[in-house]
């Protein structure tokens, strides 16, 4: 139980909460001295009330969901751009949804899944599946689990409270202490394996919930208006372009197409987010331009993996010359593409699809910059041929 309780005291550091004292603690993890329906905790000075209350004891309390480390306070998904009522916990977020009924109407934010994206963008390397006898390989995303890994995903809410694997068992330096443990990242939580103890400390949770509260707003609790975001693109416009500059003679770095499903032709990139109309090589014949004010424009149809849900931003710009990249029509076509999930209807198997243009001048090698919560891609492509 030692362990257990340094890594409380570890990230309670990094997230600037004060310590206010020792406090003994029972089964649900609730200060023993705290007996009202609305508990503050000792250890960090959060109270926890109401419908999540409920939910942190339904569901493994301090050791699935860790110590509430913000209060109550309303915050703009990053998976939907929608605003909802949450509070963080060492390992979790929960979001307030009241449009659902009980016991939907508390759900997990994806943290796992937001945490690799940013972390791992290309995907994480030398994952290695698990083969173990009782492993169990899940076709939604790929992925399998087993041992140990598998016997606590199974105890510990399964589905629900840990979502699917969506990567295999890999090495990975924990930002908590800095070593390096095997780990398995799922949809709402990354599993730790610390053979060093004894079960059922032998799979640990990373405090995934305090690690985002830190990065969001500096390990303490938003006031009002660092959460009153209007603007879903605010955020993904103050990235700046990373988009290379090519040398005199160096080859435009294409990207590949491939179909990522029967609705549509060959998708550049890796997604979630892919551009639709570049062919297989990421080659754009000039001979089929049309122009408009100055502007050659080519038909692009943005899709949208049924993985993904939230706001997308796209810029670009020229890599061999200081050519601009625009979209939609116009004589003064924007600088932006702004798409959105909540604009769109899915298809039966979940794509989103965004009919667009983009616009440049001439031949060249260009580059789209694709930004959304979690990830941002660059996606080059050429066009070729003189200009009609």
């Amino acid at each position: 139980m030692a362990v257990s309780v340094a890594r409380v005291l570890a990230i309670l550091s990094i997230c600037t909460v004060v310590v206010i004292g020792p406090a003994q603690i029972g089964p649900s993890g609730v200060s023993a001295r705290q007996t009202t329906p609305c508990p503050t905790f000792a250890e960090t000075g959060k109270p926890l009330c109401n419908r999540f209350l409920q939910y942190w004891e339904q569901h493994g309390g301090l050791a699935q969901q860790g110590y509430p480390i913000s209060g109550e306070f309303r915050e703009l998904s990053d998976v939907d751009a929608k605003t909802y009522t949450v509070q963080y916990f060492e390992r979790a977020v929960f979001e307030l949804h009241p449009e659902n009924k009980p016991p939907f109407d508390v759900l997990l934010s994806l943290l796992g899944s937001m945490t690799y994206k940013q972390k791992h963008p290309t995907g994480a390397i030398g994952q290695q599946a698990n083969t173990l006898p009782n492993s169990i390989l899940f076709p939604q995303t790929g992925k399998r689990l087993g041992g140990v890994f598998l016997d606590y995903w199974r105890a510990n809410g399964g589905l629900a409270q840990q979502g699917y694997p969506i990567t295999n068992e890999f090495t990975e330096q924990s930002e908590l202490d800095g070593k390096k443990y095997t780990v398995q990242y799922f949809e709402r939580a990354v599993f730790e394996l610390h053979p060093e103890n004894k079960p059922p400390y032998s799979v640990l949770l990373s405090h995934l919930g305090a690690l985002r509260l830190k990065a969001k707003y500096a390990g303490r609790e938003p006031t009002p208006s660092t959460t009153a975001v209007a603007d879903p693109y605010a955020s993904l416009r103050a990235r700046p372009l990373k988009l290379p500059v090519l040398a005199l003679g160096q080859a435009c770095p294409r990207a590949s197409g491939r179909v990522v499903s029967p609705s549509f032709g060959p998708a550049l990139g890796n997604g979630p987010v892919y551009p639709v109309g570049l062919g297989t090589e990421g080659i754009f014949d000039l001979a089929g331009a049309l122009e408009e004010g100055g502007w050659l424009y080519a038909k692009v149809l943005w899709a949208g993996a049924p993985s993904f849900r939230g706001p997308v931003l796209v810029r670009g710009r020229q890599l061999d010359g200081t050519g601009e990249l625009r979209f939609e029509r116009g004589s003064d076509p924007a600088n932006e593409l702004k798409l959105h999930t909540n604009d769109r209807s899915p298809d039966a198997a979940g794509w989103i699809d965004w009919p667009s243009y983009t616009r440049f001048r001439g031949p060249g090698c260009y580059a789209y910059q694709v930004d959304a919560p979690g990830f941002s891609l660059v996606i080059a492509f050429e066009t070729r041929g003189a200009n009609p």
